[in-house]
């Protein structure tokens, strides 16, 4: 038999059960948007950037693509899952973790992320399209 003080107590756990899972959702759909960083090793020149070298730069290791981002940037996530699914060599430096990520993003009078230098072009946020032109300009794609 039901009594009248079951109900509430029924509707709460319902209501958390329906919490619960609701989260549970949005926590599998993030998984979805977690993606392999790769950062740069060392000094990278930057494209059309002056960099004070000690010694010869070897620019046959050096990216496509060097991008100034940030590890809660959707568009930087956005840029590293473009560039893996176009076979793109890049590296980003996280301008908030990364020393050299910080110090550039200060030379370059950095305002949000993600900077993308491509080429001759340097690029603020990420455009599919945008990015795709550069690419092709600068013989990548």
């Amino acid at each position: 038999m039901t009594t009248i003080s079951d109900k509430p107590r029924r509707k709460h756990i319902l209501g958390f059960a329906i919490i619960t899972v609701m989260i549970l959702l949005v926590l599998g759909q993030l998984k979805h948007l977690v993606v392999e960083h790769t950062y740069c090793e060392g000094e990278v020149p930057i494209p059309g950037q002056q960099i004070k070298q000690t010694k010869p730069v070897n620019m046959e290791g050096a990216p496509d693509v060097v991008m100034l981002g940030a590890s809660w940037c959707p568009s930087c996530v956005a840029a590293i899952q473009f560039f893996a699914a176009n076979d793109i060599n890049y590296c980003e430096y996280d301008m908030e973790t990364s020393a050299i990520g910080a110090r550039l993003y200060k030379e370059v009078n950095g305002r949000g992320v993600p900077i993308l230098f491509i080429g001759r072009h340097r690029i603020h946020g990420f455009s599919e399209a945008t990015v795709t032109r550069s690419l092709q300009e600068a013989g990548l794609l």
